[in-house]
């Protein structure tokens, strides 16, 4: 399909390539074959011991001799130019054809897995509630099994409500939310004790900043934490670090070393380092269509058992 759109963008521009060449040929060949003056009897004639007559038949035949000579160098030479521009042009729009139809042929790889992905993460807890479902009806420990279907369902509609969020910003439709002052220290503070139940190991906070207040979308900024602390959580050892400066705020983990492959989808939706772990992979991907909703600057860098997230906030 993309092969197809890639051959008419090369044959429309060809075409009129070739089209305008023509054109611009035929002028060249007609207004040279009409703009040279005619041959006019040399009033010196007379002076040469050579009749009139015969000196300006002679340079009547010389004249179209060389007209005609002229106009075939001519052909050859627009002929010649022609073909060079053609050949360069096709190489041009080869290329930029190239460029051109790239981004769409990602974007549609893109759709084709996110589809598939959803497709397969919404099937997994259905299937589970199903088997939950007929467990039910052949046993008497019922709460169990409710438990089960809650906890999928519930699941599921993070799913869901995670796609819908996605979609809603890829469309432009989702309403941003007001900035306003927050101390963004006591927040982190706050969303450290949270999270301190989901992991073994210990939180460290510190702040550099004097001044810990930013004017921020509150929802968007709680948001964008949340997922990099349940990140933290889920791949840290024994140790997260959290730091806030002036700028930055730094979350590092004593998690094993991301590949360079890996570290440049870690934004991709669907997209897990490790599928042993909990979760839908579009966490991060959220993370970063905020960020770029706001104008932040959201990175990744990973190196000696250490990945480090760094948000870049104004302030």
């Amino acid at each position: 399909m993309f092969n197809k759109l890639r051959d008419k963008i090369i044959i429309i521009t060809m075409v009129i390539t070739t089209a305008v060449l023509i054109i611009a040929g035929s002028s060249i060949m007609f207004f040279s074959s009409t703009i040279r003056p005619e041959p006019k009897p040399s009033p010196d004639s007379t002076i040469l011991n050579i009749s009139s007559e015969y000196t300006n038949q002679e340079l009547q035949d010389f004249i179209k001799t060389d007209r005609s000579e002229g106009n075939s160098r001519l052909l050859i030479t627009l002929l010649s130019v022609g073909i060079s521009i053609e050949i360069i042009v096709f190489i041009i729009s080869y290329y930029l054809s190239e460029k051109i139809v790239a981004p769409v042929k990602d974007a549609y790889d893109k759709q084709k897995i996110f589809i598939a992905n959803a497709s397969h993460e919404l099937k997994t807890p259905l299937a589970v509630i199903e088997a939950n479902i007929e467990a039910l009806e052949v046993t008497k420990d019922s709460e169990k099994w409710k438990n089960n279907i809650e906890t999928e369902i519930i699941h599921a509609n993070k799913l869901v409500l995670d796609l819908l969020q996605l979609a809603k910003m890829d469309a432009g439709s989702i309403t941003k939310n007001p900035p306003e002052k927050i101390n963004l220290a006591t927040i982190i503070k706050e969303h450290i004790d949270i999270f301190k139940p989901k992991f073994s190991g210990k939180f460290t906070f510190k702040s550099q900043t004097k001044n810990p207040e930013y004017l921020l979308p509150r929802q968007d900024i709680l948001q964008v934490l949340d997922i990099l602390l349940d990140n933290a959580t889920k791949y840290g050892q024994k140790q997260i670090s959290i730091t806030l400066s002036q700028n930055d705020l730094t979350i590092i983990n004593d998690g094993a070393t991301i590949r360079k492959e890996d570290l440049a989808k870690i934004f991709d939706r669907f997209y897990q380092t490790d599928k042993t772990k909990s979760g839908s992979g579009l966490g991060l991907a959220i993370a970063k269509a905020i960020c770029d909703q706001n104008h932040w600057q959201i990175r990744c860098e990973s190196g000696s058992k250490t990945t480090k997230f760094i948000l870049t906030l104004p302030h």
